[in-house]
């Protein structure tokens, strides 16, 4: 029998204890209420006394079976028989350090053995793969024997023997494991390294499967690999592979890519006609005709069918402007609008505008046709859309890469062609002036520019606009294209004035600063000849004085074909000088400082001594003397003392001669 305890039984005193055993009863029987019990234990214990040191263990187990006799009083059918605890129960256990878990039916279970656990996993995942993959295995031996040829240290006939034992194991599998990430970059591997003959091997077993290969992720980098290592004859197989179906592959994420590689790299002229006959729409009704290069062309040899050709291509172009991130960055693209806004002549696409402006410009300067095609898309732009194509250039650090790009300089000539300053700067601070001033002021810092075939170009049209000395009449009447399009206000002269007087100052700044970077050779001292002839202000006299004593510098030598030279013996550069020394006529009438003048006052009698044993320096003092510059001419006679003339009259070449015949005719001049 059990002793049934009441609370009105207990004295008062034991209140405290009796809560602290009832609240851990319950813990055991919910661990999940801990917290709640313990928010619930905030017991005033300042004056609280502990009388759990006069509690013996015999009161405490009456006082917790009283307890559990209660709470089974609510529950009958929760009552269960009694177990008499045994010796080995009432023992107290030993404290083990592996932790124990609660399940739901309220039993602790010991710890799980993880590396049983984990082994039993990779079993699992193993035998999933050999399930999935039937030739599992192969696979493996084949990475393995991968992992040894890819290693720079492996020696040359031991590859050899590893990438034949790997081909071995792969080629019965080689159709299926292009299409997965780690079997696809063996194949791969296997076309880089292998010999011609294990390459031709492999292309010829995946060549059937190129039409299927080319839409995969991974597969499609194998087509890339096949294109790149096989012969003319595979080549040309796997482009015909692909007839029929070149608006799919182009329109497709993974394959465009190819298809443009295709286009402009692999593909004869037949076959690239072949490929833009079926962007045409047009493949069938031509039949594949060679003499057809041009969408006009096409037009033209199928009067009958024009509208339905018409009506084709422009469907299929809406639906690569769709398809921005893949098929608009493809040269096939960009192909095919522009020879459809060529046939319009820019008319009747302000749809096709519209919707091509919103895309990064960045899209375009990737190819001819595509740069061809942005030009396009600035002259139709309004101002407003004009400023939001320079800010976008701006923000995205893009101007860098048009000017070097092959095409891309055509892009920015075409804004400074065609973007009207409405307000100049002391009006509005954030005109186009000023967004090109703070464009180009960064492009002066980077020397990468200027030393650029196509960078130089993009100075050059800022301080030499349409000039023939400069520019190829090409590009000249590609410019002129856009004069019935382009929507703007303000005359050519005044912006090209407002745009030069814009980066004057930074050009000339540069100059002053880095003589030997504009004089290193032949074509950058063109560029500065043309920032000298056009740009003007209090830094013209400066970077002409910086550049005179850079001449005079007898430690100044550039490379020439004999090997370095002074300065002033450069071919490419002398010629430079001559024509800056000739514009000098032009400086003077308008009353501003000459370079003749300047040259000639920092020359001093050991520069001169110098000069008069080199035949191009001496026509250089020629040029100054026929400048008619009036302190020019009085600089060059005064340095020249009867020693001077004697030593100048003892050389033989040209140029000592032509000197001395000047000198002559100065004094009698006189």
């Amino acid at each position: 029998m059990f002793h049934h305890v009441t609370t009105t039984e207990i004295l008062p005193v034991w209140s405290s204890v009796i809560t602290k055993v009832y609240n851990k009863m319950k813990l055991k029987r919910n661990p999940s209420t801990e917290d709640s019990i313990k928010k619930k234990q905030k017991l005033n214990t300042e004056d609280s006394i502990d009388y759990t040191k006069s509690l013996t263990s015999e009161d405490a187990e009456t006082i917790e079976s009283g307890f559990e006799e209660l709470d089974n009083a609510d529950n009958p059918q929760a009552i269960k028989k009694k177990v008499p605890k045994t010796d080995k129960q009432n023992k107290s256990p030993k404290k083990s350090k592996e932790k124990t878990y609660i399940k739901n039916d309220d039993k602790p279970t010991e710890k799980p053995n993880w590396k049983e656990f984990k082994k039993e996993k990779q079993e699992l995942r193993l035998k999933r793969k050999t399930q999935k993959c039937p030739f599992y295995e192969a696979v493996v031996k084949a990475k393995k024997i991968w992992e040894h040829v890819r290693r720079d240290d492996c020696p040359k006939e031991k590859k050899e023997t590893l990438l034949k034992d790997l081909f071995k194991y792969s080629k019965p599998h080689l159709q299926t494991m292009v299409y997965s990430h780690d079997t696809a970059r063996i194949v791969q591997w296997m076309l880089k390294l292998g010999t011609p003959e294990l390459r031709s091997q492999v292309i010829n077993e995946l060549i059937k499967h190129v039409p299927k290969m080319i839409l995969s992720k991974y597969a499609c980098l194998c087509v890339k690999n096949m294109l790149k290592r096989g012969d003319a004859e595979q080549r040309k197989i796997i482009i015909n592979s692909l007839k029929g179906k070149v608006y799919t592959y182009t329109l497709h994420t993974n394959s465009a890519k190819i298809m443009d590689l295709i286009y402009t790299t692999y593909a004869t002229p037949d076959q690239q006609n072949a490929m833009m006959h079926e962007l045409y729409g047009a493949s069938s009704i031509l039949c594949d005709s060679p003499n057809v290069l041009s969408f006009t062309d096409v037009l033209k040899n199928s009067p009958n069918t024009k509208d339905i050709i018409l009506a084709k291509t422009k469907d299929h172009i809406r639906k690569f402007v769709l398809k921005q991130k893949t098929s608009m960055q493809t040269t096939l693209v960009h192909n095919l609008i522009y020879e459809y806004v060529l046939y319009k002549n820019g008319q009747e696409c302000d749809e096709l505008f519209t919707s091509l402006k919103e895309f990064p410009i960045e899209l375009f300067y990737t190819s001819k046709s595509g740069c061809h095609l942005a030009m396009y898309i600035i002259w139709s732009a309004n101002s407003k859309e004009k400023k939001s194509i320079l800010k976008q250039i701006k923000t995205t650090a893009a101007t860098l890469d048009l000017a070097t790009s092959e095409y891309g300089y055509l892009i920015l000539l075409t804004l400074f062609d065609s973007v009207d300053d409405t307000v100049l700067v002391k009006k509005v601070k954030t005109d186009i002036s000023e967004n090109f001033k703070i464009i180009f002021m960064k492009l002066i810092e980077f020397f990468s520019i200027a030393t650029n075939e196509h960078g130089r170009k993009v100075i050059l049209s800022l301080v030499a606009w349409r000039d023939s000395s400069y520019f190829h009449p090409r590009d000249i009447d590609l410019m002129k294209k856009g004069e019935s399009l382009k929507d703007c206000k303000k005359d050519d002269n005044v912006r090209v004035k407002e745009l030069l007087d814009a980066i004057s100052e930074g050009f000339l700044q540069h100059i002053q600063n880095y003589p030997k970077f504009w004089l290193s050779s032949g074509t950058m001292a063109m560029v500065l000849l043309g920032i000298l002839k056009s740009c003007n202000g209090a830094k013209l006299k400066e970077a002409m004085t910086s550049v005179a004593n850079f001449l005079i510098d007898p430690k100044s030598k550039v490379k020439d074909k004999i090997g370095k030279v002074p300065v002033y013996e450069h071919s490419g550069i002398h010629l430079v000088l001559r024509k800056i020394i000739g514009h000098d006529k032009i400086l003077a009438e308008n009353n501003e400082a000459t370079f003749s003048e300047i040259l000639s006052s920092v020359i001093t009698t050991d520069t001169l001594k110098s000069w008069v044993k080199c035949n191009r320096a001496c026509y250089l003092l020629v040029l100054m003397i026929e400048s008619e510059v009036e302190l020019a001419v009085k600089n060059i006679k005064s340095l020249f003392s009867t020693t001077m003339m004697n030593l100048l009259k003892e050389q033989k070449f040209a140029g000592a001669k032509v000197l001395v015949t000047k000198l002559n005719s100065l004094t009698t001049n006189k």
